[in-house]
């Protein structure tokens, strides 16, 4: 898990921080306020991952800067009062990613036999009179 300092910059002056401060639970397992629009997040999710996901709340995308700590900051960063974030410390769905060509091929053979089964189905209640389809139930 990575710690990096999260520090938004209004370009409007209307605009407030609230935003970003409010979606900190949903990309990191712990965030310390440090300034006004200014974090310290761990996360397992990389500093571009972190800038995409609260991209939507941007007019600009230099609006948002993402710094990794070095261990120098780090020790400065364990002082911190640090509130649980909702994301969890490891990618759940790691172990379950394919190659999006495997993943194509799996739905694909998936489909295939889904639509021979009710093929066949179909066919065999056809062959099937009214009468005898009756018995079966």
């Amino acid at each position: 898990m990575k710690t990096y300092l999260v520090h938004h910059t209004p370009k409007s002056p209307n605009q407030d921080t609230w935003a970003v401060a409010f979606s900190l639970p949903y990309i990191a397992s712990e965030y310390a306020p440090v300034g006004n629009g200014v974090w310290y997040v761990r996360t397992w999710l990389s500093a571009d991952q972190i800038k995409r996901r609260l991209a939507i709340l941007f007019d600009h995308p230099d609006e948002l800067a993402v710094h990794e700590l070095g261990r120098a900051d780090q020790r400065v960063a364990a002082h911190m009062q640090w509130m649980q974030g909702r994301l969890e410390d490891e990618e759940p769905a790691a172990s379950w990613q394919l190659p999006r060509g495997v993943w194509t091929a799996f739905q694909s053979a998936v489909t295939g036999v889904a639509r021979l089964l009710t093929e066949a189905l179909e066919v065999t209640a056809g062959w099937m009179s009214p009468d005898a389809r009756l018995d079966v139930f």
